[in-house]
């Protein structure tokens, strides 16, 4: 895990700024209300019913960052609320001096940079912003809806012009996504769409849509261009059936797919990388919150652009086991079915010639968009459901995120050119080579699981292929539980807690787990090199005994960064409960988390992994250099204390009264109460309003208590263990030792023995330091300069010359190597071979000449077709002996030696 530097900055605690991003409080560039009240609740609060769902109200764009508060979507730059608050913090000295109107005045003028307003036409509370992969578009979602925003350049939101913009904002789905359908679980922006412009949204009743979302063309905004519902889907059986969802006007009846197949979240496998395996990004991961887990390979716009590597990775993948397929006989027909079925898509794919779009930037190169193959058919299989194995999961199991790390790619047995080599780094060769799949469910426990067959693009049978099959396929796929963490405690969970994972930019293979009452940091780095090595050891003896070992240890990375316990008597609103974390890695602000929670962001600066910090060699120092200043040892760092919104919100009872009492009726209370029915009512209402206040104080006050307490006592056991450790140097050290009289006046004193010591110690490094200088300088003076690599390589390839020439007492032995060594055609053993040949030959002859029957010349008679098959075989022999000379010779001149050792 990265070690945490600090916790929320001073520019994002109250009353910076930055603080007022995530604040309910009215803007200061907005005309407040009438009453003083503002008109929404953060996370959605004014709702009748409480949502159930995710919570990602924060999304970034560099270090720009789009919060939702209520229906009010808010920009600002981190890197500005920083900036200006240590510029503001310089000033502070000299404004004291001058006075407070001036102090007054920027005040002001920082709380209008604080953030900037973004008009959309939302009109419920915003559940998730999910940023387009270029950051040029903003789907904005509500529980039901899902808007379109095309986002303004950085330059044009940090103008100093801090007033309300309005964005160009498109309905997604105006009949389709409305309130009286079903509720969104999930919107994906599909990593392989054209210039990041096709989002997928998939609804609670396992309904899958895909825009392919074209600025010219207002109807690609308003009906997907595919759409299937993956409950007919998943009974499917030809592919000329209707799989469109049912239109609006139809009535739904129960049926218990409702509830086995409600999807609770979805995900690629995949984000369109280089290093990713070709099946992975276009392969979309469904999980049910019954526990069931779907894939859907290949879903693909009409148009779509893929990285380098997809084209050839399928064409290794799909080819390299159609060749297999053909040369085994035992491979049954539904698998030669779907890999013929896999042949004829990509087939289709590489016979196409791609369309080159040119790119926004004159810098970047141009985008290659292919044409997504129309047969089998646009329509994949679902394939599914996932068993998990081993089955010691509960039945009852209720999922509520899923998160998947593609398998990377086999860049060694990948078909590619000289000139794309450059492309692959030593980085992208890490990694697992089988995908891994998380799951977290509503209680916080994550399953880490792992899917070993790997997920290949399938089809339905057409009419006429499923009249000529006689075999059904019941192949159940299945998903392998490596590890099962707990992420919360059981006290922690609510109705509506619903745990959401957060990608890492500095790994793959970690993330985070945002629930109602914190961030867990999940690293999966500390088992996936020791994996990947068992799964592609040659040595199979014993592995089923160091499978369960693995299984069995701990290996998952497992760190709760933030967390937030619930106060004692305080209610569990959705309010107070955390939204899905982000991560950047910016040269401003570091390695920084950023999430929310009750209308105040938590933040965690880390430190980066690599970091160019002075380390020390074997534990010796350069003995030149010596530090300016001595490096204090600094403790864990600790969260600073934010008080909660009841401590500083103003009182709602002046406003209540002004609402709630009529205009002819508030001279009465100024008066003398009296005692009425109109009375009684008022101050039952007002005294709800007032004991809920007070209820929330005692809860803060209480708390700051508690924490006023915890921290005395921390105090004073830093301050027992600060006296034990004066104690203990000065035992060492001795430096009240020479106040006292000892017996034996010739034994020195501690101090003195501990200075000789280090004096010791000093001399006795100086001796070896320049013991090993004196080496160093005999064996330059010996052994003259190093090779360098090149010098290196030559040396290799003669000894390997050598070796491929000369026969040698290795290659004799045969018990000593591989005994493949010896099967090789190598020259000297070719030779040898010759040799004896020729013996052979020579010995047949003479053999044939004693035994066979004369001429009258005395002649033996050999057979014409022995004779003619001998000498083009001895023929055949000779020329390849002499193309080798020839090569060799070749070799040898461009190596510039000799030909002497021939």
């Amino acid at each position: 895990m990265p070690r945490i530097i600090s916790y929320t900055p001073a520019w994002l605690s109250r009353p910076s700024p930055g603080f007022d991003l995530f604040s309910s409080g009215p803007h200061p560039s907005t005309p407040s209300t009438t009453n003083g009240i503002p008109s929404h609740k953060v996370n959605g609060t004014s709702e009748e019913q409480p949502y159930v769902g995710p919570q990602r109200t924060v999304a970034r764009r560099g270090t720009e960052v789009f919060v939702a508060v209520g229906k009010q979507l808010r920009w600002s730059d981190l890197c500005m609320l920083k900036d200006d608050w240590e510029e503001k913090e310089k000033k502070e000295p000299s404004q004291g001096k001058e006075g407070g109107t001036k102090g007054e005045e920027e005040s002001v003028d920082a709380g209008e940079r604080s953030y900037r307003i973004l008009k959309a036409p939302v009109g419920r509370p915003i559940k998730q912003l999910i940023i387009s992969p270029r950051g040029d578009q903003l789907a904005i979602l509500t529980s039901h809806t899902v808007h379109i925003a095309i986002l303004p350049d950085s330059s044009h939101l940090g103008q100093p012009d801090t007033g309300p913009l309005k964005l160009k904002t498109d309905m997604l789905g105006p009949t389709t996504h409305v309130t009286s359908q079903a509720s969104i679980a999930s919107a994906l922006w599909h990593p392989l769409g054209v210039c990041g412009s096709c989002l997928v949204t998939v609804t609670t009743d396992a309904v899958v849509r895909l825009w392919e979302l074209d600025r010219d063309n207002r109807w690609s905004f308003e009906s997907p261009s595919l759409a299937m519902d993956l409950r007919k889907l998943a009974d499917g059986v030809t592919a000329e059936e209707d799989y469109g969802p049912p239109k609006s006007s139809m009535s739904r009846g129960f049926s218990p797919d409702m509830v086995d197949m409600e999807v609770a979240a979805a995900c690629f496998g995949g984000l369109g990388l280089n290093e990713e395996h070709g099946w992975a990004s276009m392969t979309l991961w469904i999980a049910m919150r019954a526990g069931d887990v779907y894939a859907l390979c290949p879903l693909l716009p009409s148009k779509w652009q893929p990285p380098h590597t997809l084209i050839p990775s399928l064409s290794t993948s799909v080819v390299s086991k159609t060749a297999a397929l053909q040369d085994d006989s035992s491979i049954s027909a539904e698998a030669r079915r779907l890999c013929g079925q896999q042949y004829k898509w990509f087939s289709e794919i590489d016979n196409q010639d791609p369309i080159m779009k040119a790119a926004d930037s004159e810098f970047d190169p141009d985008v290659e968009v292919y044409k997504r193959p129309s047969h089998p058919g646009p329509i994949p299989k679902l394939q599914g459901p996932f068993e998990l194995e081993p089955n010691v999961i509960a039945d009852d199991l209720e999922l509520t995120d899923i998160h998947v790390v593609a398998s990377k790619l086999d860049t060694e047995e990948l078909m590619i050119d000289d000139d794309d080599e450059s492309e692959y780094d030593e980085r992208d060769q890490g990694g697992l080579s089988v995908t891994v799949v998380n799951l977290v469910t509503k209680e916080g426990r994550l399953h880490v699981c792992l899917d070993l067959e790997g997920v290949e693009g399938q089809w339905l049978l057409t009419k006429k292929e499923k009249s000529s099959s006689n075999q059904d396929d019941d192949s159940m796929s299945s998903l392998v539980v490596l590890e099962s963490l707990e992420t919360m405690q059981s006290s922690d969970d609510s109705e509506t807690n619903w745990p959401v994972f957060s990608s890492d930019v500095q790994s793959r293979y970690a993330f985070y787990v945002t629930h109602c009452r914190g961030v867990n940091y999940i690293s999966l780095s500390p088992w996936t090199e020791r994996l990947e090595n068992e799964l592609n050891g040659s040595v199979s003896t014993g592995s089923a005994f160091r499978m369960e070992v693995f299984t069995e240890g701990s290996r998952t990375l497992r760190e709760r960064i933030i967390y937030q316990p619930s106060a004692k008597g305080a209610e569990n609103s959705p309010s107070e409960f955390f939204t899905g974390c982000i991560v950047l890695q910016d040269s401003d602000l570091g390695y920084f988390l950023l999430t929310a929670a009750g209308e105040q962001p938590y933040a965690i600066t880390f430190d980066l992994p690599d970091s160019e910090l002075p380390q020390e060699v074997n534990g010796f120092h350069e003995p030149e250099y010596e530090p300016d200043m001595k490096v204090l040892a600094i403790g864990p760092p600790r969260a600073a204390y934010q008080p909660p919104a009841s401590l500083w919100s103003p009182s709602t009872l002046p406003n209540f009264l002004d609402s709630r009492v009529h205009s002819r009726h508030k001279k009465t209370l100024k008066e003398e109460i009296r005692l009425s029915a109109a009375t009684l009512d008022l101050m039952t209402e007002a005294h709800r309003v007032l004991s809920h206040e007070t209820h929330q104080l005692g809860i803060a006050a209480a708390d700051l208590f508690r924490r006023c307490e915890r921290l005395q006592d921390e105090f004073r056991d830093q301050i027992r263990r600060t006296s034990e450790l004066a104690y203990r140097i000065e035992q060492v050290a001795g430096e009240d030792a020479d106040n006292y009289v000892e017996k034996d006046r010739n034994r020195p004193s501690n101090r003195t023995a501990l200075e000789q010591r280090l004096e010791a110690a000093r001399a006795k490094q100086s001796k070896l330091v320049e013991r090993h200088k004196n080496l160093q300088r005999k064996l330059a003076k010996t052994g003259g300069r190093e090779l360098s690599d090149k010098e290196q390589i030559w040396v290799w390839e003669i000894h390997k010359l050598e070796d491929s020439i000369f026969e040698t007492a290795e290659k004799r032995n045969p018990h000593n190597g591989n005994n493949e060594l010896h099967k090789r055609a190598e020259p000297w053993r070719r030779f040898e071979e010759v040799k004896e040949l020729t013996e052979d030959l020579v010995a047949q002859a003479n053999h044939a000449s004693e035994e066979g029957h004369s001429d009258a010349n005395g002649a033996v008679k050999v057979p014409q077709e022995l004779r003619k098959a001998k000498v083009a075989q001895v023929m055949g022999l000779l020329e390849r002996e002499s193309a080798l000379v020839d090569v060799t010779l070749s070799r040898l001149e461009r190596l510039n030696l000799p030909p002497l050792l021939l």
